[in-house]
């Protein structure tokens, strides 16, 4: 009787592990790709910067869904990351401008200087108190890696000699199980290591900080293999400074940014690659967004990075799913950074209604082709000033309908992106019913998330 007893002991605890191993397989692994200021005319297949050349990326597209009206919580950097890990927009997490490098007093001194209002106040790094979504998927049982650039440490950082002001605001403190690479750095101290980057080891004098992030992306893939993971690869690229190997560099004839661009493609497809041979593409979502616009021309649209122009905040956004996602599809609803926290969540099997902080909505049905129940705004709130473009101000887009307002010149725009994506003619004055009833939406929206709003700079009166 012992025996037969000791028997189905086993026979349980067999069953159990094979459960397990059965459950841990239907949750997909996640793979999501944040490049940083790349720009949405910035790829091979976009047509629109001859020479460039991402086969890769390419072909990313051919096999999964490409997102042509994705956008960006913010034109700047730091606001999207917040966004994107706490599900919330920018002024709710009230991170709406870049973590300045050269700390938030010289910042303000220097944005406000000569201006009729003054910025309004920015965190200069993420809460701890904030729910991210490593820590929503670990409750799901997944491996959490960071891996790159992060932005949400804190001010001051070319003050700091290994790019690090405190530990407790690093991704390590925030769900995530490893980070390599993230810290306050908004741009790498330098391309090649040495790096000068306290959350990674140095290597060979010369290697090139996008291969060793590429690297370290597929060695956390081989290490977690067996288990659900979750792995945020933040490559630096294709901020400044322009740094690329100069095999690259020569390759495209001195131009340092088709070079960079270069080099992220090779490690795009170093991760495909990885995932291939361990079959686990048809159990791996990946995901390929950037931050915010491009620096350097986004033709078709105006504007660039830092602007609330269609070039500021409309980016590249591809998902790729083998077998689940369709080939070759294009969706062309918009969507934006908070909607991923939802989605992650959604295809890790949790439930999107226990996070009540929540503001996007899961993309899981546009992935299915169902596109019901997506009628909403977007919003924008970027009170902070450039040197040029339509900053410090607000933005809505409903519809083929997006509203802007500038607070510095309270000057109003009313564009038309069915018929006019490169934003040329301001409806305002021809459709005032339209613009009213998105200004009084966009004030509510402010109000609700209650949006920190620029004062009167009294220097100047």
């Amino acid at each position: 009787m012992k025996i037969k007893h000791n028997f189905y002991l086993i026979l349980l605890g067999l069953l159990f592990i094979n459960s397990n191993s059965l459950l841990a397989q239907s949750k997909p692994n996640i793979v999501f790709i944040i490049v940083d200021d790349l720009g949405y005319s910035d790829l091979e297949f976009m047509n629109q910067k001859e020479g460039i050349q991402t086969p890769n990326i390419n072909k990313l597209v051919k096999t999964g869904m490409l997102f042509t009206e994705a956008y960006a919580a913010a034109p700047v950097c730091s606001p999207t990351r917040a966004s994107i890990v706490t599900g919330k927009s920018p002024a709710s997490v009230k991170i709406t401008c870049h973590i300045p490098g050269i700390g938030m007093e010289k910042y303000y001194d220097k944005l406000n200087k000569g201006r009729k209002l003054k910025e309004a106040f920015f965190l200069d790094h993420l809460p701890q108190e904030e729910v991210t979504v490593a820590e929503a998927l670990k409750k799901q049982g997944y491996k959490t890696g960071y891996i790159g650039k992060w932005h949400l440490g804190g001010g001051g950082s070319i003050y700091a000699k290994d790019g690090i002001i405190n530990p407790a605001y690093n991704p390590d403190k925030q769900g995530f199980d490893i980070n390599i690479g993230g810290c306050a750095y908004g741009q790498p101290a330098s391309y090649f290591s040495p790096y000068k980057n306290g959350t990674i080891t140095d290597g060979p004098k010369g290697e090139y900080l996008t291969d060793r992030l590429g690297d370290e992306a597929v060695h956390f893939i081989e290490q977690n293999k067996e288990t659900p993971f979750f792995l945020n690869l933040a490559t630096y690229t294709v901020h400044t400074p322009l740094s690329a190997p100069t095999e690259n560099i020569k390759k495209f004839n001195g131009n340092k940014y088709f070079a960079m661009i270069e080099k992220l493609d090779q490690n795009v497809g170093k991760v495909m690659n990885k995932l291939e041979n361990l079959n686990l593409l048809e159990n791996t979502v990946v995901i390929f967004y950037s931050d915010n616009g491009g620096l350097w021309g986004n033709a078709p649209l105006s504007g660039k990075k830092g602007t609330l122009l269609e070039g500021g905040i409309r980016v590249p956004l591809i998902v790729n799913w083998a077998g689940k996602v369709k080939p070759e599809t294009v969706c062309k609803t918009p969507v934006t950074s908070v909607d991923f926290f939802p989605t992650l969540v959604d295809l890790a099997g949790g439930d999107v209604k226990d996070y009540k902080q929540l503001e996007g909505k899961s993309l899981l049905p546009l992935l299915k082709n169902n596109k019901k129940n997506f009628d909403r705004s977007l919003y924008w709130h970027f009170p902070h000033h450039r040197k040029e473009g339509l900053s410090m101000g607000a933005a809505i887009r409903n519809g083929k309908w997006k509203y802007i307002i500038e607070y510095e010149t309270e000057k109003e725009y009313l564009y038309n992106l069915e018929d006019d994506i490169a934003e040329q003619e301001n409806l305002f004055d021809k459709c005032p019913k339209k613009a009213k009833k998105l200004a009084a939406d966009l004030k509510e929206w402010q109000k609700k998330v209650a949006a920190e709003m620029p004062e009167v700079n009294q220097d100047n009166i």
